[in-house]
């Protein structure tokens, strides 16, 4: 399949057992409820957490979003674009993408840089304050407050591509 025609993967990441770590889950949840979920050429997907299985959603795809918490020391429900690009750089750390499993979106996006050709990659990133160490499945309306900043972005993302 030619590059331009590749689908477009927004992929949301956390586990809805672990409270403000679901919130990527949130997000695609939102979107699946929206008129984007018919659009052609356009995969929403709930990718949990799935470490380095993610890789192989990347396979056929021409541009990814992920939708994730994160910890950047920022307001609680603060939402962040940051480059795939920027995340696999070895010299920097700009944020702390939360995982309640061994392996960061940071470090599945470094070891696919090594072993496969990596669609351009964006991250929506939703600020959650603090580690997320026991299970609940509520979501703080702090962290909530940022779904529909997190929407218009990934929105953002799409128009510049259709």
């Amino acid at each position: 399949m030619p590059i331009l025609h590749a689908p477009v993967r927004v992929l949301g990441c956390g586990s809805l057992l672990m409270g403000n770590d679901g919130i990527g889950l949130r997000v695609i949840e939102t979107l699946q409820k929206m008129e984007l979920k018919n659009s052609g050429g356009i995969d929403i997907v709930d990718a949990g957490v799935c470490g380095l299985d993610l890789l192989s959603v990347f396979d056929g795809a021409r541009k990814i979003i992920i939708v994730d918490a994160i910890l950047a020391d920022s307001p609680v429900g603060s939402v962040h674009r940051i480059e795939g690009k920027d995340l696999i750089k070895k010299d920097t750390e700009p944020f702390n993408l939360v995982s309640v499993h061994d392996l960061t979106i940071t470090d599945v996006l470094r070891i696919g840089d090594e072993i496969q050709l990596l669609p351009e990659i964006v991250v929506i990133g939703i600020e959650i304050g603090s580690r997320v160490t026991e299970a609940t499945l509520e979501i703080s309306p702090e962290v909530i407050k940022g779904v529909d900043e997190a929407i218009k972005l990934i929105r953002k993302e799409l128009d510049c591509l259709l």
